[in-house]
């Protein structure tokens, strides 16, 4: 009998091994409710008729886990019917979030505070993440007692939740008092001042504090630098409706400058040193002084690679008198730090070497992080990109850093147009195609249309600013433009019409200085002049003489940092141009212009720009007249608040101009770190001669007076399209001339 079963299990164990598989014969997903069956399967690589792998198995479990809607996931695999089974526990799906006891806000605000949100599935940590934004919500409008229950409900049959929470608000509170125990040397209502917790309002926690670290300042910084807080507490009224905060502080003595010292440098100048350490003896200790100063220091070690110096304020305060301290700047210049490789990520459309040619750190080079600032603002410059952030990079050799620069490119091509309308020009509708990154090259593209009932403009530019991959840069134009001009008291006087094309080529020769050579040629014709000017027009121009051929050269000195909207920095300009009929003109003459240009930060994003620009023409050779369209005309967009060439100046022009304009600007929009749309007040100055022996410099109304303007306006500062629209109020007008006037311009002001 034994033998027998014995047999018939050996038999039942022989047909289970030949009848097992590792084969998929069959996909099952079991315990869904409210997630779709495609939704898990989209989740799953494992296919019928594919071999069983217990890894890839786990690997699927992983996989359904992180579509985040179950709780659990299991698998099993019927090796006998080839099945495959993925188990799931489903999270409850949220059918609805409902508030009760809730007055001081609505329902609907607190659905849209609340993280959990019906229709999704129900997570733990979401829950909690939810109630603490409300208890934050309640909090910040002086629910502090606020108390918040929360009740989860779930339907065993549908495994759809439905969650209540339940408020108690409670009383709101509100400040009812704030006293600084322990001021001695200051009115405590100065102290109070300069906290913005105050009676009447809410109560919070950051601003508080905040409002701590303002008065510790300001007593540091008024020569209290043992100034500490010893205690602060808060109490309530009975009915828990009125909070009262005491804050117990200790002043300590008032702290003059004692001797000021430094020690252990070598790197850097003495007189550099001395230079940024300005303090002296009986000055009143000022701590943000001395922080600046600290900074001041590593910023000339930093500039010469000493990136890991320190420098550690040592303070000794005398034995001998009291309220004085001795100031030692101890400084410990370790080692030099280099460049090891330079990392470029980002790029989609620009050329590596583009962004190469910008920077001023090669490897092997010291490691300064006044041209890692330098090459960051010169890449900026280009005007194709959005942004740009450095990371030093340690390596496995000692003093040596590694250089990355994530970029990312913005829209380097663009079709725009507008419409103005100036004073001047009247409406005025643009059209412009433009490229600033052509090939991926950086070189620049620009067609630009005009066009209005006094002005007709088309323009034609090209600049590849590394031609033939050398320092210097190309510019070719060709332009076709007609304006009417007004002469005197006479509107539309006559037309100006020129074509002609322009070459401009020059080298860098730093940084910062760039020299520039560039020829230009123009047929300029005169038309439709009307008779009652005609004879004066005449005579300030030869008309038969309307081709000027010319060369020019300048040299610019630019610091700006970021020259479509700057900051900071100065630029100079120095252009002399010459006119001969030996190059195959009709006009001989000799123009030189000299431009100063300054920009200034000052608090906040504030930005005061001051322009000075100074110009002379004069004719030569067998010519004696300065033709009337190549003299200098005052007003317009150079002298706001004043027609261009009728309300400054000579009628038929100036040989001598002088113009000052003052500028105050401030971001309206940023976007990224940039400012895009611009606030400005401006003040400006000018004038234009006959000559130099008629140059007078006292404000008036005269011919030979100059001329002043106040007004305020916003640019639209992006690198593709600079627009300017400026009203101006002049304040040395002639009697009948219109006091003010808008101007709308394309292209910086300066």
């Amino acid at each position: 009998m034994k033998i027998r079963v014995i047999f018939v299990f050996l038999m039942l164990s022989f047909a289970s091994f030949v009848y097992a598989t590792d084969t998929i014969s069959f996909v099952l997903v079991e315990g869904l409710h409210s997630v779709k069956l495609r939704t898990v399967l989209s989740a799953i690589n494992v296919k019928k008729g594919e071999a069983y792998s217990a890894d890839v198995a786990r690997e699927n479990v992983r996989s359904i886990s992180a579509l985040d809607y179950f709780e659990n996931v299991e698998v099993s695999f019927d090796d006998q019917k080839g099945i495959l089974t993925f188990t799931v526990t489903e999270k409850p799906y949220i059918n609805r979030v409902m508030f009760k006891g809730n007055s001081a806000f609505s329902t609907g605000k607190l659905k849209s505070t609340s993280v959990l949100k019906e229709k999704e599935y129900y997570d733990l940590s979401k829950l909690e993440e939810t109630k603490n934004k409300i208890l934050e919500l309640y909090s910040d409008k002086g629910y502090t007692d606020c108390q918040l229950e929360a009740y989860p409900t779930v339907d065993a049959d549908t495994n759809k939740i439905t969650i209540t929470f339940i408020i108690t608000e409670n009383n709101k509170v509100v400040i009812g008092g704030v006293d600084v125990d322990g001021v001695f040397l200051f009115n405590t209502k100065k102290i109070l001042k300069l906290m913005k917790t105050r009676p009447k309002k809410i109560f919070k926690e950051g601003i508080f504090q905040a409002d701590l670290m303002t008065v510790q300042t300001f007593y540091k910084d008024n020569g209290f630098m043992d100034y500490q807080v010893l205690s602060s507490s808060i109490n309530y009224n009975e009915n828990r409706t009125e909070m009262f905060l005491k804050v117990s502080i200790s002043e300590g003595n008032k702290y003059e400058i004692g001797e000021v010292s430094y020690s252990g440098t070598f790197a850097i100048d003495d007189k550099d040193i001395k230079k940024v350490i300005k303090l002296k003896k009986k000055q009143v200790y000022n701590q943000d002084k001395i922080i600046e100063i600290v900074r001041n220091i590593y910023s000339l070690y930093s500039d010469k690679g000493y990136l890991n110096a320190k420098i550690d304020p040592e303070f000794n305060k005398s034995s001998e008198v009291s309220g004085v301290v001795d100031i030692n700047f101890s400084i410990q210049e370790n080692t030099i730090v280099y460049v090891g490789n330079i990392y470029i990520d980002g790029l989609v459309s620009t050329k590596d070497k583009v962004i190469r040619r910008e920077l001023l750190l090669s490897p092997g080079d010291v490691f300064s992080f006044q041209k890692a600032r330098r090459s960051v603002e010169k890449i900026y410059n280009l005007g194709f990109i959005e942004s740009v952030e450095t990371q030093p990079m340690p390596t496995g050799v000692q003093d040596v850093l590694d250089l990355s620069l994530a970029i990312t490119e913005g829209k380097p091509g663009m079709i725009t147009a507008g419409i103005g309308y100036s004073s001047v020009d009247q409406i005025i509708g643009s059209l412009q195609l433009q490229h600033l990154n052509l090939f991926g090259l950086a070189q620049r593209v620009n067609l630009l249309c005009e066009f209005g009932a006094r002005r007709r403009n088309y323009e034609l530019d090209w600049t590849d600013p590394r031609v033939l991959n050398q320092n210097m840069s190309l510019t070719l134009s060709l332009f076709d433009t007609n304006r009417k001009k007004d002469y005197a008291s006479t509107t539309d006087a006559y037309e100006e019409a020129r074509i002609g094309f322009s070459t401009k080529l020059g080298p860098r020769l730093s940084d910062y200085v760039a020299l520039m050579f560039g020829y230009t040629f123009e047929d300029i014709k005169l038309k439709d002049i009307k008779d009652d000017v005609k004879r004066q027009i005449e005579q300030a121009a030869d008309l038969s003489k309307g081709k000027t051929s010319s060369v020019f050269t300048q040299i610019v000195y630019d610091s700006r940092d970021y020259v479509f909207d700057p900051t900071k920095g100065n630029r100079q300009l120095l252009n002399f141009q010459i006119a001969s009929n030996k190059l195959g003109g009709d006009i001989n003459f000799l123009r030189g212009i000299a431009r100063s240009t300054w920009y200034f930060q000052t608090f906040w994003k504030f930005v005061l720009s001051t322009n000075v620009e100074l110009g002379a023409i004069t004719a030569y050779g067998d010519q004696s007249l300065v033709p009337i369209y190549e003299k200098f005309y005052v007003g317009g967009p150079e002298v706001r608040g004043y027609k261009p060439r009728v309300e400054i100046g000579p009628a038929n022009g100036g040989k001598v101009k002088g113009v000052l304009n003052i500028e105050y600007k401030f971001p309206i929009v940023a976007e990224k770190g940039r400012s895009i749309l611009v606030g400005a007040f401006f003040y400006d100055i000018g004038g234009s001669w006959a000559d130099f022996n008629t140059i007078n410099l006292d404000f008036g109304i005269g011919e030979k007076n100059l001329r002043s303007g106040v007004g305020f306006g916003i640019r639209l500062a992006t690198p593709a399209l600079p627009i300017r629209l400026d009203w101006g109020y002049g304040l040395n007008h002639k009697e009948g001339e219109p006091l003010q006037q808008f101007h709308f311009t394309m292209g910086n002001a300066f």
